[in-house]
Protein backbone atom coordinates (compact mmCIF):
# COMPACT_ATOMS: atom_id res chain seq x y z
CA UNK A 1 0.00 0.00 0.00
CA UNK A 2 1.16 3.18 -0.92
CA UNK A 3 0.07 6.39 1.09
CA UNK A 4 -0.03 9.54 -0.74
CA UNK A 5 -1.44 12.75 0.75
CA UNK A 6 -3.97 13.46 -2.47
CA UNK A 7 -5.38 9.73 -2.94
CA UNK A 8 -6.39 9.48 1.19
CA UNK A 9 -9.46 9.44 1.86
CA UNK A 10 -8.98 9.66 5.57
CA UNK A 11 -6.87 13.02 5.16
CA UNK A 12 -9.17 15.56 7.15
CA UNK A 13 -9.79 19.24 5.41
CA UNK A 14 -9.34 21.84 8.07
CA UNK A 15 -11.75 23.92 9.23
CA UNK A 16 -11.60 27.57 8.17
CA UNK A 17 -11.24 29.97 11.24
CA UNK A 18 -10.37 33.23 12.12
CA UNK A 19 -8.78 31.87 15.71
CA UNK A 20 -7.72 28.42 16.54
CA UNK A 21 -10.62 27.34 17.63
CA UNK A 22 -12.21 23.48 16.65
CA UNK A 23 -10.34 21.10 17.95
CA UNK A 24 -10.25 18.11 16.01
CA UNK A 25 -10.10 14.64 17.55
CA UNK A 26 -7.99 12.29 15.29
CA UNK A 27 -8.36 8.40 16.78
CA UNK A 28 -8.20 6.77 13.90
CA UNK A 29 -5.06 6.12 11.83
CA UNK A 30 -4.85 4.03 8.33
CA UNK A 31 -2.14 2.32 9.80
CA UNK A 32 -0.18 1.64 12.78
CA UNK A 33 -1.77 1.50 16.88
CA UNK A 34 -3.04 4.56 18.08
CA UNK A 35 -2.17 4.86 21.84
CA UNK A 36 -3.51 8.49 22.43
CA UNK A 37 -5.49 10.46 19.63
CA UNK A 38 -4.44 13.77 18.72
CA UNK A 39 -5.40 16.78 19.38
CA UNK A 40 -5.30 19.70 17.06
CA UNK A 41 -6.83 23.00 15.97
CA UNK A 42 -6.21 25.43 12.74
CA UNK A 43 -6.67 29.15 11.88
CA UNK A 44 -6.57 31.02 8.59
CA UNK A 45 -4.34 33.81 8.60
CA UNK A 46 -4.44 36.21 5.44
CA UNK A 47 -4.72 33.03 2.93
CA UNK A 48 -1.78 31.08 5.09
CA UNK A 49 -3.16 28.08 7.33
CA UNK A 50 -1.53 26.96 10.47
CA UNK A 51 -2.22 24.69 13.34
CA UNK A 52 -1.54 23.63 16.98
CA UNK A 53 -1.19 20.17 18.52
CA UNK A 54 -1.87 19.18 21.97
CA UNK A 55 1.50 17.65 23.86
CA UNK A 56 0.33 16.93 27.13
CA UNK A 57 -1.03 20.00 28.92
CA UNK A 58 0.85 22.47 26.49
CA UNK A 59 -0.53 23.63 22.98
CA UNK A 60 2.71 23.82 20.21
CA UNK A 61 3.07 25.45 17.02
CA UNK A 62 3.30 23.50 13.90
CA UNK A 63 6.30 24.65 11.12
CA UNK A 64 3.93 23.61 8.27
CA UNK A 65 1.61 26.17 6.93
CA UNK A 66 -0.38 26.30 3.43
CA UNK A 67 0.21 29.47 1.44
CA UNK A 68 -2.63 29.73 -0.89
CA UNK A 69 -3.15 26.29 -2.22
CA UNK A 70 -6.16 24.59 -0.24
CA UNK A 71 -6.12 23.31 3.40
CA UNK A 72 -3.33 21.52 5.74
CA UNK A 73 -4.31 17.92 6.49
CA UNK A 74 -3.69 15.43 9.17
CA UNK A 75 -3.17 12.33 9.09
CA UNK A 76 -2.81 9.68 11.66
CA UNK A 77 -0.41 6.72 10.18
CA UNK A 78 2.78 4.77 11.19
CA UNK A 79 5.55 6.92 9.69
CA UNK A 80 8.33 4.83 11.41
CA UNK A 81 6.95 1.20 10.68
CA UNK A 82 7.23 0.57 14.47
CA UNK A 83 3.14 -0.60 14.83
CA UNK A 84 2.50 2.69 16.42
CA UNK A 85 0.33 5.28 14.46
CA UNK A 86 2.31 8.81 14.07
CA UNK A 87 0.28 11.87 12.98
CA UNK A 88 1.75 13.89 9.97
CA UNK A 89 0.61 17.08 9.21
CA UNK A 90 0.83 18.38 5.70
CA UNK A 91 0.15 21.13 3.43
CA UNK A 92 1.21 23.42 -0.06
CA UNK A 93 3.74 25.62 0.60
CA UNK A 94 3.62 27.81 -3.35
CA UNK A 95 0.47 29.08 -5.24
CA UNK A 96 1.05 26.21 -7.79
CA UNK A 97 0.62 23.36 -5.82
CA UNK A 98 4.49 22.18 -6.67
CA UNK A 99 5.81 22.11 -3.31
CA UNK A 100 4.29 20.23 -0.02
CA UNK A 101 5.49 20.54 3.17
CA UNK A 102 4.93 17.84 6.38
CA UNK A 103 4.91 17.98 9.91
CA UNK A 104 6.03 14.55 11.35
CA UNK A 105 5.01 14.06 14.65
CA UNK A 106 5.99 10.34 15.99
CA UNK A 107 4.55 8.82 19.07
CA UNK A 108 7.32 8.24 21.98
CA UNK A 109 5.73 5.09 23.35
CA UNK A 110 8.00 5.65 26.63
CA UNK A 111 6.92 9.36 27.32
CA UNK A 112 3.52 8.65 25.98
CA UNK A 113 3.23 11.23 23.43
CA UNK A 114 4.09 12.81 19.95
CA UNK A 115 7.35 14.32 19.22
CA UNK A 116 8.04 16.15 16.40
CA UNK A 117 10.84 14.16 14.29
CA UNK A 118 13.12 16.91 12.17
CA UNK A 119 14.45 14.83 9.61
CA UNK A 120 10.85 13.18 7.83
CA UNK A 121 9.51 17.07 8.31
CA UNK A 122 12.76 18.26 6.38
CA UNK A 123 11.57 16.25 3.42
CA UNK A 124 9.96 18.13 0.59
CA UNK A 125 7.17 15.96 -1.44
CA UNK A 126 7.17 13.33 1.92
CA UNK A 127 5.62 10.18 0.14
CA UNK A 128 5.48 6.69 2.30
CA UNK A 129 5.11 3.44 0.99
CA UNK A 130 4.15 0.63 3.70
CA UNK A 131 4.70 -2.34 1.16
CA UNK A 132 8.45 -1.78 0.99
CA UNK A 133 8.40 0.38 3.89
CA UNK A 134 9.70 2.78 1.65
CA UNK A 135 10.57 7.15 1.79
CA UNK A 136 10.99 9.42 -0.59
CA UNK A 137 10.84 12.95 -1.34
CA UNK A 138 11.89 15.75 -3.79
CA UNK A 139 11.80 18.39 -5.90
CA UNK A 140 10.08 17.56 -9.82
CA UNK A 141 10.85 20.91 -10.95
CA UNK A 142 13.10 23.47 -9.23
CA UNK A 143 13.82 25.79 -12.18
CA UNK A 144 15.69 25.53 -15.11
CA UNK A 145 12.62 25.35 -17.81
CA UNK A 146 11.61 22.68 -15.66
CA UNK A 147 14.71 20.26 -16.36
CA UNK A 148 15.87 20.34 -12.30
CA UNK A 149 14.71 18.06 -10.21
CA UNK A 150 16.21 15.87 -7.64
CA UNK A 151 14.45 12.53 -5.66
CA UNK A 152 16.19 11.36 -2.45
CA UNK A 153 14.88 7.67 -0.69
CA UNK A 154 15.44 6.93 2.47
CA UNK A 155 15.20 4.23 5.19
CA UNK A 156 15.06 3.36 8.80
CA UNK A 157 18.51 1.63 10.70
CA UNK A 158 17.80 1.22 14.06
CA UNK A 159 15.60 4.28 14.87
CA UNK A 160 18.01 6.54 12.40
CA UNK A 161 16.20 7.92 9.00
CA UNK A 162 19.52 7.29 6.40
CA UNK A 163 19.56 8.27 2.82
CA UNK A 164 19.96 5.18 0.32
CA UNK A 165 19.69 6.84 -2.90
CA UNK A 166 19.58 10.02 -4.88
CA UNK A 167 18.87 11.42 -8.36
CA UNK A 168 19.19 14.69 -9.18
CA UNK A 169 19.49 16.81 -12.38
CA UNK A 170 20.63 20.52 -13.13
CA UNK A 171 20.72 22.61 -16.05
CA UNK A 172 24.20 20.81 -17.10
CA UNK A 173 24.57 17.66 -15.41
CA UNK A 174 22.50 14.48 -14.21
CA UNK A 175 23.97 12.73 -11.39
CA UNK A 176 22.99 9.29 -9.62
CA UNK A 177 24.03 8.18 -6.19
CA UNK A 178 23.76 4.94 -4.13
CA UNK A 179 25.15 3.62 -0.43
CA UNK A 180 28.02 1.97 0.13
CA UNK A 181 29.09 -0.48 2.19
CA UNK A 182 30.17 2.43 4.91
CA UNK A 183 26.32 3.77 4.56
CA UNK A 184 27.40 7.04 2.94
CA UNK A 185 26.11 7.67 -0.26
CA UNK A 186 28.60 7.91 -3.14
CA UNK A 187 28.32 9.46 -6.71
CA UNK A 188 27.92 5.95 -9.33
CA UNK A 189 26.84 8.06 -11.97
CA UNK A 190 27.90 11.87 -13.68
CA UNK A 191 26.07 12.68 -16.81
CA UNK A 192 26.50 15.78 -19.00
CA UNK A 193 23.59 17.57 -20.30
CA UNK A 194 23.60 19.08 -24.11
CA UNK A 195 21.58 17.59 -26.49
CA UNK A 196 23.41 19.44 -29.01
CA UNK A 197 26.62 18.11 -28.30
CA UNK A 198 27.00 14.54 -29.56
CA UNK A 199 29.93 13.84 -27.29
CA UNK A 200 27.63 13.97 -24.16
CA UNK A 201 29.73 11.77 -21.77
CA UNK A 202 28.35 9.32 -18.96
CA UNK A 203 30.89 9.05 -16.45
CA UNK A 204 31.13 6.55 -14.07
CA UNK A 205 32.94 7.48 -10.16
CA UNK A 206 33.17 5.46 -7.38
CA UNK A 207 35.04 8.18 -5.23
CA UNK A 208 33.31 9.40 -2.07
CA UNK A 209 31.79 12.55 -2.57
CA UNK A 210 30.09 15.23 -0.67
CA UNK A 211 26.80 14.81 -1.66
CA UNK A 212 25.21 16.91 1.32
CA UNK A 213 27.16 19.82 0.67
CA UNK A 214 26.09 19.67 -3.17
CA UNK A 215 22.13 18.92 -2.41
CA UNK A 216 22.29 22.44 -0.71
CA UNK A 217 22.82 23.80 -3.96
CA UNK A 218 19.69 22.43 -5.05
CA UNK A 219 17.48 23.56 -2.11
CA UNK A 220 15.27 26.54 -1.72
CA UNK A 221 16.19 28.57 1.49
CA UNK A 222 13.06 27.61 3.43
CA UNK A 223 13.14 23.99 2.96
Amino acid sequence: MKLTVLSLSLLLSLISTSAYCGTLHLDKAATGKVRQAADIRYANHDEKQTYQLKVGRQWINGSCSTSGTGNLHALLVDMNFDGHADLWVTGYTDSQGRIRCSDVWLWDAPAKQYRFNQPLSAIPNLDISMADQGIKGGIPNCGCAAQCFYEDSYAWRADKLIATARREQDCERYREYRLNEKDALTIVKDEIIDSGNPGQQAIDNVKAYDWQRHAQTMRKPWE
